[in-house]
């Protein structure tokens, strides 16, 4: 009986986890004016001169890019040189091909760099891009006979 309840306060807990990813750029209101462009909603108050903060996902992911010096103040170490290293990829999950096909258009339009055009692979279809400071994204449309 205790077990099951807490497996099940466990359970209570991740559904309110919330997962913030925090980010080095080294222009907040560029970054702010790509990802606005992009469709993403700004995350409230969490906004200023020193970082631009996203709502990513309706299920609690927020991603706050922080001007560069304040992120090395904060995570203790230097930051990553996004032209030669990636620290980390994101990705971003598509309803269809018409829909990466659609985000490669405004990655062009909002001024990001296409790594890797949309492109048939076994799992599905994706797109890599390049936002303004390097920071590398996937979009991903799973090949529906690939799902579980």
């Amino acid at each position: 009986m205790f077990f099951m309840k807490f497996l099940k306060q466990i359970e209570n807990d991740m559904a309110k986890l919330e997962v913030w990813a925090n980010m080095p750029v080294k222009d907040v209101k560029r970054t702010r004016d790509f990802f606005k462009k992009m469709g993403f909603k700004l995350n409230g108050s969490h906004d200023s001169d020193d970082i631009a903060s996203f709502i990513f996902s309706d299920d609690h992911f927020v991603i706050h890019f922080f001007k560069e010096d304040k992120f090395v103040q904060t995570s203790g170490n230097e930051s990553s040189d996004t032209s030669k290293t990636s620290e980390i990829m994101f990705t971003i999950a598509a309803d269809s091909k018409t829909v990466v096909d659609d985000w490669c258009d405004k990655v062009k339009q909002a001024g990001g760099m296409i790594v890797t055009a949309p492109t048939e692979i076994p799992e599905g279809y994706n797109l890599v891009f390049a936002d303004l400071d390097g920071h590398r994204w996937n979009v991903f449309f799973r090949n529906p006979q690939q799902r579980d």
